[in-house]
């Protein structure tokens, strides 16, 4: 694997029962209906990667529509 730093996005729904977006770097996102699903799959992507020996910056939006980051 080439990739040596990525980031996962979180996105919460623009509207109530609207679904959560994921997506690591420029993939396609994925999409689920409830929040923990989504942060699931993220860490599991992130685990993923960070087992290949790839940097990973974790970036959820959080109520206000503020990103917050985390390296992991």
């Amino acid at each position: 694997m080439s990739e040596r730093y990525v980031r996962i996005y979180v996105a919460q729904p623009p509207d109530v029962g609207a679904e959560w977006v994921v997506r690591v770097d420029s993939d396609e996102p994925a999409r689920f209906r409830h929040e923990k699903d989504a942060l699931s799959y993220a860490l599991r992507q992130a685990r993923a990667r960070t087992g290949q020996g790839v940097s990973v910056e974790l970036r959820v939006e959080d109520d206000y529509g503020h990103w917050r980051s985390m390296a992991l």
